[in-house]
């Protein structure tokens, strides 16, 4: 079984809360954050924003750049080219919305954070989710250019 753990980003309008979708298999960091950089620069051109966009649209089997619309995993996962296979590609639920206090009570180990406002990706573990495991910087923007 794959190691679980969720995608999101900062609330748009609440600095204490973050927005989560579950992804179900792959969410170690060694696979997850060279994921999230290929999905950010390739699928989405550089557009941090977008890319956060898009991860909060589905909750994810997995998520990799190198998806196609030929892969499949499981019966009723949905393709989404270039970002990954969706356990549910249209969910009747919004995102999860979390406190940042109270990341260290979700159940999977992993979350990343996509922040467009200074486009990066931190890595938090729920074992101790106040000290950043990594934090990753974009190196492009929309267009391409820093």
């Amino acid at each position: 079984m794959g190691t679980r753990g969720y995608v999101g980003c900062p609330d748009a309008t609440d600095p204490t809360v973050v927005q989560l979708r579950y992804v179900h298999s792959d969410a170690i960091p060694d696979y997850m954050v060279p994921a999230l950089t290929e999905i950010q620069e390739q699928t989405f051109h550089g557009d941090t924003a977008a890319t956060a966009t898009a991860l909060l649209r589905c909750t994810w089997a997995y998520l990799g750049a190198d998806v196609t619309t030929d892969d499949a995993f499981l019966g009723g996962d949905t393709p989404i080219v270039g970002v990954g296979m969706a356990i549910d590609a249209a969910p009747a639920e919004p995102p999860i919305a979390v406190p940042v206090a109270r990341l260290g009570e979700l159940s999977e180990r992993w979350v990343y954070l996509i922040d467009p406002a200074t486009d990066t990706l931190t890595v938090l573990s729920t074992d101790d989710p106040t000290n950043p495991a990594t934090t990753h910087t974009f190196t492009h923007t929309a267009g391409g250019q820093r």
